[in-house]
């Protein structure tokens, strides 16, 4: 479909019909982006927001709620969208709800939100028991919500409190949905599906092996770096390589590599290792600018991370094509 953007990169979608579907993320000239869908064509809306924006969910058409970075939450009312109070600068990635005054939001450090309307337009936090960064959120009623997250995290919330369920991996987990409370699938990194239900399953349960090959070459372990994504961001004789994290076990920290051809010589252009800001429960955003390229020319990347072992994996490749009116769209852009 035609999105009416190549500066954005959506990260969640949530709909009430076919002519009228949200999609939301985080545009790299103007922040953070909320796009509507009326069934014909796709338009941008104001999000009054810089924030990157992760999860959506509403009960209504008129009654949208958007997660993001910073803490960032936003309400949509039919006419316009407006800041909410969330009591946290955790980033927020997940958000999911029972009706328009019931709703929970979920994030890194294990920060779980819950709304309750009726006492009022704010969030409260509630205690998870955890400190892993939680990614996807559904629920079958307010009694029976599940929370996925980093390093094979499964919390259940009962309608008192929230507890920990056994995964069976180390993987992380990204997203979560049921078709009822004992019916349940969470899937996540290397392949991972797991299939919750209270009866015997009647599918298999895929946790991939502790390595996996990800190319003829390159043998990684799947508890270095969780990398959420990975893109080159073309301006005018610039390009702004961007990648973010969902956890980072033992890093040292990144190194990028450039080419003119995607199968060619990678050669590495920054100066010395890019210092590694995530942790085992908590990711990280980075941004580098290659300055040493040309307009109208293709440029390849490829991401390293290096562990402190000095073990290193590679991601990619990205590609890009800087272009002077890049430069000119962005100015009037501001």
């Amino acid at each position: 479909m035609n999105s009416g953007t190549i500066t954005t990169n959506f990260k969640s979608v949530w709909g009430t019909s076919s002519s009228d579907v949200f999609a939301v993320g985080y545009d790299y000239v103007t922040g953070g982006a909320i796009f509507h869908y009326n069934g014909t064509s796709w338009s941008s809306m104001s999000s009054g927001t810089t924030n990157d924006l992760r999860g959506i969910w509403g009960s209504a058409g008129n009654d949208v709620f958007v997660v993001g970075a910073n803490g960032k939450i936003l309400h949509y009312d039919g006419i316009s969208w407006s800041s909410m109070s969330s009591g946290t600068t955790n980033d927020l990635r997940g958000v999911w709800g029972i009706s328009s005054t019931k709703a929970y939001a979920v994030g890194v450090s294990g920060k779980i939100l819950r709304y309750m309307g009726f006492l009022g337009p704010f969030w409260n936090s509630m205690t998870s028991g955890t400190t892993s960064s939680l990614i996807g959120i559904w629920g079958s009623s307010e009694s029976d919500i599940f929370s996925v997250g980093i390093s094979g995290t499964i919390l259940h919330y009962n309608g008192t409190s929230w507890s920990s369920m056994s995964s069976g991996t180390t993987n992380s987990l990204f997203g979560v949905w049921g078709s009822s409370g004992s019916d349940v699938f969470a899937v996540g990194d290397y392949g991972t599906i797991l299939h919750y239900c209270e009866t015997p399953c009647t599918t298999t349960t895929i946790i991939p092996a502790t390595t996996t090959t990800v190319s003829t070459t390159t043998t990684v372990s799947p508890t270095l770096v969780t990398l959420i994504d990975f893109n080159a961001i073309p301006d005018s004789s610039i390009v702004t390589l961007v990648w973010s994290t969902a956890s980072e076990i033992d890093n040292a920290g990144f190194n990028l590599y450039r080419s003119e051809t995607e199968n060619g010589n990678y050669v590495k252009i920054n100066t010395s290792l890019i210092p590694a800001q995530g942790s085992s429960t908590q990711g990280a955003s980075y941004e580098f600018i290659d300055k040493d390229v040309q307009n109208r020319k293709t440029y390849y990347y490829k991401l390293e991370d290096v562990d402190l072992n000095g073990v290193s994996t590679m991601h990619g490749p990205v590609s890009a094509t800087p272009r002077w009116l890049l430069g000119i769209f962005r100015i009037f852009k501001k």
